[in-house]
C-alpha cells in the first residue's frame, strides 16, 4: 500500500522530485529575499584550507591536483588485492544496493572492501558495506522498513517560499541516528585504525565541486562532536536541494570558523571518484586492483513524451545531464581498468525492470526493489565492461540477461 508523505502531497520518483523543486524555486523568486541563512562571510581560499575543529586531514576536494598525495592511503596487507567499492546515487532505489550486498553475503562470495565511497543513498548504505555482513540486517531495514514519514515532512505551502527547501529533514535525522550509532561509528574507526577506509561525498555550495570526507578519520578522532559531524556529513550528502535544506557544517582555518553549507553529493557525480581513489596504490609492485561499481539506478533514461512546458524540459533536461554524467563517470572508470590492469566490475539496474510511478521511499517500491537486487546480489550480477550505448539485437538475448557470473548472454 502507497504511503503519503504529510500534507497529503504525493512526491513520486527522482524526476518528479526534481520538476516539483523546480516549481517551488519559480514560486520562491519573487520572495527569495525572505529566506535566507544569516553567515559571516569568508574567501574562497579559507573555505578550501578549512578544516573541522580539532580533526585535521579529513575532508579533501575531489578537484585537487594533489588528491591522492593529501590522501595518503595505506597499502592493503601483504598479498592482499586492493578492493574498491563505489556507491552511487539514487533515493529510494538504494534498496537496490541493500539488497545486491545482502544477496552477495548470502552467496558466500562477497570480500573485504579496503576502500568504499557513497554519495546521496550510497553514503548511507557505505557504513554498512565498509563493516560487512554482520551489519546486513540494520542495512535491510534501513531500506525495506521505513515510510515517507520517515524521511521528510513537506511544509506548509504558503511558508515555503519563506524556507529554505520545501521539506523538513527533521524525520531523516532521526533515521540517520537511528542507524549510524555510536556503536555503528565506533566500528568504522576500528577499521580506519585497520587501515581501511570510508569516503563519503557532499556538494559545498560556496565552493562548487565534491567535498569528499574522510569518514573513518573522523570516528577515528578525539574530538568530542566526532559523532555529530558523521551523521551530518550523511544528512548532507543526502539533502537534495531545494527539497532539502542545505546542511551547514562548520569548519575552521587559522582559528576562524566558518559556516559552509553543503548538499547532496549526487548534484553533480553520483559516483565518488572511484579510479582517483584507487591510483594512489594501484602502482605498487604485484599488487591486483578490483573495482566495484554498485549503481543504485539505471544506466539509461527511460523513453517520455515531455509536454513542452518550461519546468518539464528543465526536469527532462537535469536528467540527461545526470545519466551522461553517471556514463561517463562509469566508462572512465572502465578505461582508467583497462590501462592499469585492474579488474573492473559493474551492477545496475536492469533497463527491462519496470519502475512505476510511486511516492517516493513508498515501502512497496523498495521492498520489491530490494528483492530484486537480493536476487541478482546472490547470483553476483557483475559485469565486466559497461553496457553498449545500443541494446544488441544480433544476439536475440533480453536486456539485461545474465550469465552466473554478471556478464551479458
Amino acid at each position: 500500500m502507497n504511503h503519503r508523505p504529510i500534507n497529503d502531497t504525493p512526491i513520486q520518483t527522482r524526476r518528479a522530485v526534481r520538476l516539483f523543486a523546480l516549481l517551488v524555486l519559480a514560486a520562491a523568486l519573487p520572495l527569495a529575499g525572505c529566506a535566507t541563512i544569516e553567515r559571516e562571510p569568508f574567501e574562497a581560499t579559507q573555505v578550501d584550507a578549512a578544516q573541522p575543529r580539532d580533526m585535521p586531514r579529513v575532508r579533501y576536494w575531489a578537484d585537487a591536483p594533489d588528491l591522492i598525495q593529501q590522501m595518503s592511503l595505506p597499502a592493503p596487507a601483504d598479498g592482499e588485492p586492493l578492493r574498491l567499492l563505489a556507491l552511487s546515487g539514487g533515493g529510494d532505489k538504494g534498496a537496490y544496493g541493500a539488497g545486491f550486498l545482502n544477496g552477495w553475503s548470502q552467496s558466500g562470495k562477497r570480500p573485504r572492501f579496503s576502500i568504499v565511497t557513497g554519495v546521496s543513498t550510497g553514503a548511507l548504505i557505505a557504513p554498512f558495506a565498509l563493516l560487512g555482513s554482520d551489519y546486513d540486517d540494520e542495512m535491510k531495514a534501513a531500506y525495506t522498513q521505513i515510510t515517507p514519514d520517515d524521511v521528510f515532512e513537506m511544509r506548509f505551502p504558503l511558508a515555503i517560499p519563506f524556507s529554505s527547501s520545501a521539506a523538513t529533514t527533521g524525520p531523516l535525522e532521526q533515521l540517520i541516528a537511528r542507524f549510524a550509532t555510536n556503536a555503528v561509528i565506533d566500528a568504522v574507526a576500528e577499521e580506519h585504525r585497520a587501515g581501511r577506509r570510508l569516503f563519503v561525498g557532499t556538494v559545498n555550495l560556496d565552493r562548487p565541486g565534491n567535498a569528499i570526507w574522510d569518514m573513518g578519520a573522523i570516528a577515528a578522532s578525539d574530538a568530542p562532536d566526532r559523532y555529530a559531524l558523521f551523521r551530518r556529513i550523511l544528512l548532507a550528502s543526502s539533502s537534495v536541494p531545494v527539497l532539502f535544506p542545505p546542511v551547514l557544517i562548520e569548519t575552521q582555518v587559522e582559528g576562524r570558523q566558518i559556516s559552509e553549507l553543503h548538499v547532496d553529493g549526487g548534484a553533480i557525480a553520483t559516483l565518488l571518484a572511484s579510479p582517483s581513489v584507487a591510483e594512489g596504490q594501484s602502482g605498487r609492485a604485484g599488487l591486483q586492483t578490483e573495482l566495484y561499481l554498485l549503481v543504485n539506478g539505471k544506466m539509461a533514461g527511460e523513453f517520455e513524451m515531455i509536454d513542452g512546458s518550461v519546468p518539464d524540459i528543465a526536469a527532462r533536461t537535469i536528467d540527461v545531464i545526470l545519466f551522461a554524467s553517471l556514463q561517463d563517470r562509469v566508462n572512465s572508470a572502465y578505461t582508467w581498468s583497462q590501462g592499469n590492469g585492474a579488474a573492473y566490475h559493474l551492477t545496475y539496474i536492469a533497463q527491462d525492470y519496470k519502475i512505476e510511478d510511486h511516492d517516493l521511499f513508498a515501502q512497496d517500491f523498495m521492498q520489491d526493489l530490494y528483492d530484486y537486487g537480493l536476487e541478482r546480489g546472490r547470483r553476483a550480477a557483475w559485469e565486466e565492461r559497461p553496457p553498449s550505448p545500443k541494446p544488441e539485437v544480433e544476439s536475440g538475448a533480453e536486456p539485461g540477461d545474465t550469465d552466473t557470473a554478471g556478464n551479458r548472454q
